[in-house]
């Protein structure tokens, strides 16, 4: 374990996971706390904060993910207002190729991966709860471009399940309660990426299908999990998870890797062509417990033939408690494009008389990085002016000041409309270009992270509860008296 230095209000305990051997982030390792029944799960770049009060109580984390030996941290060795490094060390066991095109038993007693995935699908209704338990989470929402987080929503949600035997959406029993909803405005906000689900519109693209079953945020997650699912429609090319799966996937490599002690095998798929067909792609990993054939993780892609960036990927990890599996976390993020129906453009350029100074202002948010003054230029009936200063207003605002000797005589009977101006070079908080109207692809990201499983759980009757159909902001909040045991996993980076 290593420290470095940031910026940080002394609140929190801010941690990074990475692997020994890479140096690469542990995405989404499970970060437990010791004799407790609750923890959270680090992001997709190994980032997680532990409140301060947790050191103060001298807890312990158990640091766990499939293919990593588990690593035991005490808090009171963490630092606070550093990057504490957290490095685990792989644990991964390769198998022998001719495995994967076994058809029977060998000597060694080793099942054929399809039909280890085979027995994982049937063994889904022993493997996982048919009675009612509720999972408390940090649920999050954002876009992701140029790895730079924006419009970052988060919450703590309760969700209510009554089994994998009844229909996520559709039953009454299943619920989700909302205890606390935050638009966090340390990270930029820009309404021009907002793409909200239309199951009538293109959300990823025209060759893929989706369930049409819709809903909000929380829908679109529930219906992207196809163990929950299983006898259910899902996404392309998954779709009805029990019955499709193997028939429309080729094995293509096999993994022994540990959970603790646990045998796991890890097994890579891809999505058959005459599926895909010439146009697109899709392949994904599947991870299965030697023991009893649960589905411990599912990650699944789908490509543009040519591209490295998926049209659309999920992510799910299960987790046991009391011999069943309970879901740890799911992510899921669709690419798309911002085209030109906005233009980062100037919205009026005036001229002060008495600060001798022009105020220019934009019709977004600027990136403050990409201002210099040398890309501010204005001429009086074709003469330069020369610019002494810029300074930023507002986050729309510049004002530029010029020196005064270059300064024609002018007064409040001047044409002002000798002034002109050029200006270039300057880029809003989303990297648009002044001017220009590129296409700015990026990534809509929808995710929860489970803190606590409840075994067992009913929903109360007279508790309010999210309409499925509405977004999570116009949600009613409920107060929460355990509210301190979870926070919002906020992510570390902010610029």
């Amino acid at each position: 374990m290593s420290i470095l230095s940031y910026a940080q209000a002394e609140k929190e305990i801010l941690c990074r996971i990475l692997d020994k051997e890479t140096g690469f982030p542990v995405a989404y390792a499970t970060i437990q706390i010791e004799n407790k029944s609750f923890g959270l799960i680090a992001n997709a770049d190994g980032d997680f904060r532990i409140p301060l009060s947790y050191k103060k109580e001298e807890y312990v984390l158990i640091i766990s993910s499939i293919g990593y030996k588990t690593l035991k941290v005490e808090l009171k060795t963490l630092l606070i207002n550093k990057e504490n490094i957290i490095s685990l060390i792989p644990k991964i066991e390769l198998l022998d190729q001719v495995v994967i095109n076994a058809s029977k038993t060998n000597g060694d007693k080793f099942m054929p991966p399809r039909e280890i995935v085979k027995k994982a699908i049937e063994r889904i209704p022993t493997n996982y709860p048919t009675n009612s338990y509720s999972t408390v989470g940090y649920y999050r929402d954002y876009q992701l471009i140029t790895n730079r987080y924006y419009n970052l929503n988060e919450a703590i949600i309760e969700s209510f399940d009554a089994g994998f035997q009844t229909d996520i959406m559709m039953d009454s029993k299943n619920k989700n309660v909302l205890y606390s909803y935050l638009e966090n405005r340390d990270f930029p906000r820009d309404s021009t990426l907002l793409q909200p689900y239309d199951g009538n519109k293109k959300y990823i693209d025209s060759n893929t299908k989706l369930s049409g079953q819709g809903g909000n945020e929380l829908g679109i997650l529930n219906i992207h999990n196809p163990i929950r699912n299983y006898e259910q429609l899902s996404f392309s090319f998954v779709y009805v998870f029990k019955r499709k799966f193997l028939d429309n996937h080729e094995i293509t490599n096999i993994k022994k890797v540990y959970l603790n002690d646990e045998v796991i095998y890890e097994i890579n798929f891809i999505a058959k062509e005459s599926l895909t067909k010439a146009s697109h792609r899709a392949k994904g990993k599947i991870y299965i417990s030697k023991e009893d054939f649960a589905i411990h993780k599912f990650n699944y892609a789908v490509y543009e033939k040519a591209s490295l960036n998926p049209l659309f990927e999920v992510a799910i990890e299960y987790k046991k408690k009391n011999d069943l599996m309970y879901l740890n976390y799911i992510t899921f993020n669709n690419q798309f494009v911002v085209n030109d129906a906005f233009k980062f453009d100037l919205d009026g350029v005036d001229f002060n008389l008495n600060e001798k100074a022009f105020y220019v202002k934009f019709n977004n948010e600027i990136d403050t990085a990409t201002l210099d003054k040398k890309d501010f230029k204005f001429r009086f009936n074709k003469k330069k002016l020369l610019v002494e200063t810029i300074e930023l207003i507002d986050s729309v605002t510049v004002k530029a000041k010029i020196k005064a000797w270059s300064l024609p005589n002018v007064d409040e009977k001047t044409d002002m409309s000798q002034f002109t101006h050029r200006i270039k070079n300057i880029y809003d908080v989303s990297k648009r270009k002044l001017f220009k109207a590129p296409e700015i692809k990026g990534f809509q990201y929808r995710e929860y992270f489970v803190q606590e499983v409840f075994v067992d759980k009913k929903i109360p009757y007279d508790i309010p509860t999210i309409n499925n159909y509405s977004p999570l902001s116009e949600a009613e909040k409920v107060n929460n008296k355990d509210e301190s045991t979870y926070w919002l996993n906020t992510p570390l980076k902010s610029k």
